[in-house]
């Protein structure tokens, strides 16, 4: 049994991808998330990874592209703000069929809002947020110790659907303090046919997003569709529900521990 240590969700999560395997970090400070970052900054190094704060969010997301598309596991974090520039990189990260974790410790808004806890980037996450038919990998923590553990989850699924995948959480759960169980993951990033490695040995290829011949798109989005369809069946719920429920609440992020209290409490 891992011992437990008391951390804020931001820094827990930092430990998380980390021990999930990522090397490489791409992002630029914004509240309430920079803890993230500035964990990763002393880690990566110590482990030979790369730490980078790019000059805005724009350049973050399309440096974990590149990360993405050389076969590296590689993540990039900010709030609200930051996440809607963000949205023209996950798109090509989308259509590329590139697999990479995005992190969204969200703020209240719109603009540029304040730095309380908000859920309004709930469609915005769901929905893939950028332009074009796509989603993204929605993975949605309730605590401190999930923030912890989701990294990992994040990358394995990212990599089996080859797919950017986004952990929404918010403001309150990335600066409450919790036991955390450090856990040890057993992971080994796997061989891919896609990434970007160099020519030897093989005709050269591109990553891309971008088909311009007759109905090569449409072949694309119905690929893409096909696949978003088995993303769905593979779902993960905490669910607590009584033989005789009459009632189902469903609630995610700090706001489902309120919920979980109000049911207590009825």
């Amino acid at each position: 049994m891992a011992d437990k240590v008391l951390l804020n969700g931001n820094t827990a999560l930092a430990y998380g991808a980390v021990a999930a395997g990522c090397r490489y970090y791409f992002g630029y400070p914004i509240t309430p998330q920079n803890e993230i970052s500035e964990t990763l900054v002393r880690l990566l190094p110590e482990l030979g990874g790369t730490f980078i704060q790019a000059e805005s969010e724009l350049a973050a997301i399309n440096m974990l592209l590149g990360a993405a598309a050389a076969g590296a596991r590689a993540m990039t974090s900010s709030s609200s703000p930051g996440i809607s520039l963000m949205q023209e990189g996950i798109s090509y990260l989308a259509g590329a069929e590139l697999p990479a974790l995005i992190v969204n410790m969200s703020r209240v808004g719109p603009g540029l809002g304040g730095i309380a806890a908000s859920q309004g980037d709930y469609k915005q996450a769901v929905w893939g947020g950028g332009h074009g038919d796509y989603y993204t990998i929605v993975l949605a923590p309730f605590s401190v110790q999930e923030l912890y553990d989701l990294p990992f989850t994040a990358f394995q699924m990212a990599e089996k659907y080859r797919t950017p995948a986004l952990i929404l959480g918010d403001a309150i759960l990335g600066q409450m303090k919790e036991p955390v169980q450090l856990k040890q993951f057993n992971w080994e990033k796997q061989k891919t046919d896609f990434s970007l490695t160099g020519a030897a040995g093989r005709s050269p290829r591109l990553v891309k997003s971008l088909y311009l011949e007759d109905k090569e798109m449409e072949k694309h989005n119905r690929h893409l569709e096909s696949k978003y369809n088995k993303m769905k069946e593979d779902t993960l719920i905490d669910m607590d529900l009584p033989d005789d429920a009459e009632l189902l609440v469903v609630a995610f992020g700090s706001c489902a521990r309120l919920v979980r209290t109000a049911l207590d409490w009825a």
